[in-house]
């Protein structure tokens, strides 16, 4: 993965710099290939004088680039941890600041490894985004004892919401509050996932915005979710939960994209496949208007967009899968910087596929 995404994002942002349009340098892509064997191996990612970092190109169009990180990663892999502080302006972490590692209990807050990141992107003049507040899984097991109790499950909800945003009180940029909570088939009267929050407390999304502007009312709040690249069914039904919310005085700042692809059949002969339990968009966009359209919709009703945790997965590494993978990331960023810097951020999640969350055999 790493190898395309620094050929396709860093070509396209000294293109974006100088003005230029086009496709980035192909040839490119042969190097990337046999670049690609060493994937376990962070140096081939390297900056040199010869090639601009990708935090200063980003800046140069006024947009972060990212990536997601864990605090084991950084502490254990230095290399790792000098590649993602000098190229990145921006980083997430990737499961730190969720429920099921920062609440072991109910009466406890672990911020140990969330810390850990933060302190470390400060150290770095990096900037963070919080990830999240509210999410239907990746939750600690206690907390199931309190399924459909909406008077319990409120309170803990804005609780949580309100004792985590303000631990991190003008620290973060901003905070994914509200996570995947839109389904993947969504009617026009139902189109929220069944989860720990919903239905037991219908105004869950609304209430923990509110929590958590209350506690920060400086930091900017975001709803996040996948498979909405695009304008569809879904990310139709959450730009309409989004003008509602807005109508309605519910702090939203913006919203985020995560972009999660998967390119090519895979061993099963599959085209889409469900991932950690999470359903990975099949192909790309064939039209990448329909996803410059729906960053404009979301971007016009005064939101900031950021591209969250995207990554393409392929099925193989000869030179077309790579020439795929790396036009992806290429279109991707091409859609978000014709709105910067109202889309603000593009961000992967990781930028190597030794500790990405997605299968080891494919980059």
């Amino acid at each position: 993965m790493e190898v395309c995404f620094f050929v396709a994002v860093s070509s396209w942002l000294v293109l974006a710099c100088s003005g230029a349009t086009g496709h980035a340098h192909k040839d490119h892509i042969g190097a990337a290939r046999q670049a690609h064997s060493e994937y376990a191996r962070v140096p081939v990612i390297r900056s040199s004088n010869s090639v601009p970092l990708l935090k200063d190109l980003a800046k140069k169009v006024g947009i972060f680039v990212g990536s997601a990180s864990n605090a084991q990663d950084i502490h254990d892999d230095q290399e790792y941890d000098k590649v993602l502080a000098e190229q990145f302006s921006l980083t997430t972490p990737e499961n730190a600041c969720k429920w099921a590692a920062i609440r072991p209990s109910k009466q406890t807050f672990d911020y140990k490894d969330c810390d850990y990141v933060v302190s470390t992107a400060e150290t770095n003049n990096q900037t963070v985004r919080g990830h999240n507040l509210c999410w239907g899984a990746y939750n600690p097991s206690w907390l199931e004892k309190y399924a459909h109790n909406a008077t319990a499950l409120r309170s803990l909800l804005t609780g949580h919401v309100s004792t985590v945003t303000s631990h991190y009180k003008n620290r973060m940029y901003c905070w994914d509050v509200v996570n995947e909570a839109v389904s993947d088939n969504p009617e026009k009267k139902n189109y929220l996932k069944h989860n720990i929050w919903y239905p037991a407390v219908p105004d869950y999304i609304d209430a923990a915005f509110k929590a958590a502007h209350t506690a920060d009312s400086s930091v900017k709040l975001f709803y996040n979710d996948y498979n909405c690249e695009v304008i569809n069914a879904k990310s139709n039904a959450i730009y309409e939960m989004c003008k509602t919310m807005l109508s309605n005085g519910v702090p939203l700042h913006g919203f985020g994209i995560q972009a999660h692809f998967s390119l090519g059949n895979f061993e099963d002969g599959s085209e889409t496949r469900m991932i950690e339990g999470y359903k990975i968009s099949s192909g790309a966009p064939s039209n990448w208007t329909l996803v410059e359209e729906n960053i404009k919709r979301f971007v016009d009703l005064g939101l900031e967009v950021h591209i969250t945790e995207m990554d393409v997965r392929i099925s193989g590494d000869t030179e077309a899968h790579l020439q795929e993978q790396a036009d992806v990331y290429r279109n991707m960023l091409k859609a978000c910087l014709k709105y910067a810097p109202k889309c603000k951020s593009f961000e992967t999640w990781g930028f190597i596929d030794k500790y990405s969350w997605l299968a080891k055999n494919s980059p």
